[in-house]
């Protein structure tokens, strides 16, 4: 007896995008199991818990009322306004939470992880390093203190500002290529 698999686009597409925003996931799956009559859980009732350390997610999560991907950028939405200056500084540098690939995508690897490390301001400097406690010194090449805000306008390397990473301008990709193999 073979079974026939049903497929759930919205849920696979956020497991194949890598975005596993738990909330949105459990409450897709109460969402399939309470209208989808093809699925195993359908029209089922729980039972009663033997173990209070035991509980299904579905007793805790709700059902989704908006799609997966509104959803997960709706909660994106509410972390970033909790976030305050920070996000207001992200927005000013044209990050915002969205489903799209930032501005840079084209370029290699290295190249598009250092921008979007610049341009969030976190990334391994030696000052975070140090933080850390993997290095003992946060020291430039300079001789100034490595900050990520210090990568931008180290005079030893090609200097870019928040706006030229949000583009990425020619700064801003001259920067991201000499700090690609140290941050």
């Amino acid at each position: 007896m073979t079974t026939q698999q049903h497929t759930f686009p919205e849920v696979e597409s956020t497991l194949e995008q890598g975005l596993t925003d738990i909330t949105v996931i459990t409450k897709a799956e109460c969402t399939k199991q309470a209208i989808d009559n093809r699925h195993l859980l359908h029209e089922h009732s729980a039972v009663r818990k033997r173990l209070g350390s035991r509980s299904s997610f579905l007793d805790t999560s709700e059902a989704l009322e908006t799609t997966p991907t509104d959803a997960r950028t709706t909660e994106w939405q509410k972390q970033w306004n909790s976030l305050g200056s920070q996000a207001a500084q992200w927005k000013e540098r044209g990050i915002t939470p969205d489903e799209c690939l930032a501005t840079g995508h084209d370029q290699p690897w290295a190249v598009w992880k250092t921008l979007n490390r610049l341009r969030v301001g976190e990334g391994r400097c030696k000052a975070s390093m140090k933080k850390w406690n993997i290095t003992t010194s946060d020291a430039c090449a300079c001789g100034e203190p490595q900050t990520m805000e210090h990568l931008m306008n180290c005079t030893q390397a090609p200097q870019c500002t928040g706006d030229d990473l949000a583009e990425p301008t020619a700064a801003a990709l001259a920067c991201a290529n000499h700090w690609k193999d140290e941050i």
